[in-house]
């Protein structure tokens, strides 16, 4: 810094502030500490700062795993709202292990991160505990069981299902099953197949337990496994809600593998509305869940608990149908021969 002071020609102050407050200085003065900065290839040393504002600028992010492509506008927003603020990102994966939840965090604490973003799981009973004791600001995402009195942001997981087996009903199916990811370790997704279930029921439609579909993970292997168990069942549906696109995918691809055309011999509904949805072909009708929406409302809860300010106890985001080709009316099935 007195490197830097000395380029510019002002005191190692002025450069302390154009480094932490720029909109207290004149322009000129900000300016030439700016380009001594540059010249010099000053890196601040964020570590000793932090030792005196007890601040280190750095909020750490958990989420379940990075495999699965819906995280990344949620990341990819976090980011970039963090980056405007003046903060760094620092992110782990939790495999949906609440041990492994509390090790990371206990992590991110001992690295003084000013505060946490939990993303796609519930909360531990002790990670509640523990969070509570050290009193750290904390946001949870897409997971309506918090710790203690922290915000959080949501969807209408049950809703966007509901939604989904509206439109396959109002398509004109009759034989709907579901194909969803574990139910146990995401309270999200657990949400959303509840939410299919009980607008099933309501319907009135009838759903075979083998109708009812888990994979074990969202990788391919167990997707592929899941989606191949489903289409072997002796009485096909005509029509498959999936509880994320990830599951839909590997269905499409599943179908593709047998020699099933989809959506005449089988409609697909995904949920999430990934990217990749509209590239395979046929591109996927789905549910959009507004993922980016969500990274940059947690970021500014949290922000505005760094700040002493109270953001809104939950926070509901909205969902819509996005009509692609996956799903159309069944196909008329051959009456059996009568011997």
């Amino acid at each position: 810094m007195r490197e830097v002071a000395s380029a510019a020609g002002v005191s190692i102050a002025t450069v302390s502030r154009v480094l932490n407050q720029p909109e207290l200085v004149q322009p000129n003065k900000r300016d030439a500490v700016q380009r001594a900065v540059a010249a010099l290839d000053y890196i601040p040393n964020r570590q000793a700062r932090s030792l005196i504002s007890q601040r280190s600028a750095t909020i750490g992010l958990l989420v379940p795993t990075i495999a699965n492509p819906l995280f990344a506008p949620v990341i990819a927003a976090i980011e970039r709202v963090l980056d405007a603020a003046g903060y760094a990102l620092l992110i782990h994966c939790t495999q949906r292990d609440p041990a492994r939840q509390i090790k990371q965090v206990r992590h991110l604490l001992g690295r003084g991160v000013d505060g946490l973003i939990l993303t796609g799981h519930g909360v531990d009973p002790d990670l509640a505990a523990l969070l509570a004791r050290t009193g750290t600001p904390v946001v949870v995402q897409d997971a309506l069981l918090q710790p203690g009195d922290a915000p959080a942001v949501a969807f209408d997981n049950a809703g966007a299902m509901a939604l989904a087996v509206q439109h396959l009903h109002d398509q004109g199916h009759r034989a709907i099953a579901l194909l969803s990811g574990p139910l146990h370790n995401t309270p999200s997704v657990a949400e959303r197949f509840r939410g299919a279930e009980r607008r099933i029921h309501a319907l009135g439609l009838a759903m075979p337990e083998a109708w009812r579909m888990l994979t074990a993970d969202y990788d391919n292997a167990a997707v592929r496994d899941g989606a191949a168990r489903l289409l072997g069942c002796p009485e096909r549906p005509t029509a498959v809600a999936c509880t994320g696109d990830i599951l839909a995918l590997g269905l499409v691809a599943e179908c593709q593998r047998r020699g099933l055309a989809v959506p005449r011999d089988l409609s697909i509904i995904g949920c999430g509305d990934t990217d990749l949805g509209r590239y395979v072909e046929p591109a996927l009708t789905t549910v959009r869940l507004p993922w980016d929406r969500m990274g940059e409302a947690s970021v500014e809860g949290l922000l505005a608990l760094l700040s002493g300010r109270a953001p809104a106890p939950l926070t509901v985001l909205s969902h819509e149908l996005v009509e692609r080709h996956s799903v159309h009316p069944p196909s008329p099935r051959p009456s059996p021969r009568v011997p």
